[in-house]
């Protein structure tokens, strides 16, 4: 939904890139401002004052229907999975993210599409290819129902199974191959929630910004609020969410030789997995 963006932005890729929208929970004006960063710097969001928040899992504060970051003076910023995700299909690294007028990144049309538009417009675009080795399995367990593990591959997969209390999500699984299958899978596939616990979230001032533009409805007797993008993308979107919970270690989670394997998993669990996978793979904070 390319509408929802504004860009004064020409085709030099050191120019800033600026990108509006609203935010999810709160449904407030968000704007964004995007700018290369020097090697090594990695992607640090800027918030008021110019509170800065590394995209790293020590940033985590909670994990709550997306992940929150918070800055040293204790300034947070929620809903950052999409553009991580977004940023790791599109291979940059070193970003200095500008965010002001909301606690959260603008929910463009709930997916990572927008996002990656916007760096293709600007950015030269590359997959990263697999460099960093996974020398044993890494298992994450929440519970008797949602694990997350990874075991050492050729390259990066997820193979991601859901067993949800809806008709159309029951006993499902999808995988995608970072070296085989279209990144359009992952990318384009919007975040979903059930339609009968909108009121309840909105009554506690969330999901303020949720509409049929941004948000796919799920029924609990079955079906959408509108048609599918593509077969799965529910599932495809936790798929997502995985790739931008695990840029959290630092390093693009699509350089790993691994296969992630993901059951009933959520960012409450995508983020301790990721820690372990960190320590796995004796990455540096």
């Amino acid at each position: 939904m390319m509408s929802s963006m504004s860009s004064a932005m020409s085709s030099t890729s050191q120019s800033p890139i600026h990108v509006s929208g609203i935010g999810v929970i709160t449904g407030k004006p968000v704007d964004v401002t995007i700018q290369p960063a020097e090697p090594g710097h990695g992607i640090v969001f800027y918030l008021a004052e110019d509170a800065a928040v590394p995209a790293r899992l020590a940033s985590v504060v909670h994990t709550d229907r997306g992940v929150t970051l918070v800055s040293r003076n204790g300034q947070v910023l929620s809903i950052v999975e999409h553009f991580l995700c977004a940023a790791a299909l599109a291979g940059l690294a070193d970003l200095k993210v500008s965010v002001s007028g909301g606690p959260e990144m603008p929910i463009l049309d709930g997916s990572a599409q927008d996002w990656l538009k916007v760096f293709a417009a600007h950015y030269d675009l590359r997959l990263p290819k697999p460099r960093i080795d996974l020398n044993r399995a890494v298992f994450y367990r929440h519970n008797e129902e949602i694990a997350v593990y990874a075991v050492p591959d050729t390259h990066f997969k997820i193979s991601y199974s859901v067993d949800f209390d809806h008709p159309d999500l029951k006993s499902r699984w999808v995988r995608w191959d970072s070296q085989a299958d279209n990144p359009a899978l992952i990318s384009t596939a919007c975040t979903f929630g059930y339609v009968s616990e909108l009121p309840a979230l909105q009554a506690r001032g969330l999901a303020l910004g949720a509409s049929l533009e941004n948000s796919l409805g799920l029924f609990e007797e079955g079906g959408y609020s509108r048609s599918l993008r593509h077969a799965d993308e529910p599932i495809y979107h936790k798929a997502l969410d995985l790739i931008g919970d695990l840029s959290l270690m630092g390093v693009n989670p699509l350089a790993l030789k691994a296969h992630v394997f993901a059951i009933n998993a959520g960012h409450s669990s995508h983020v301790p997995f990721a820690q372990k996978l960190r320590n796995a793979l004796r990455l540096a904070d």
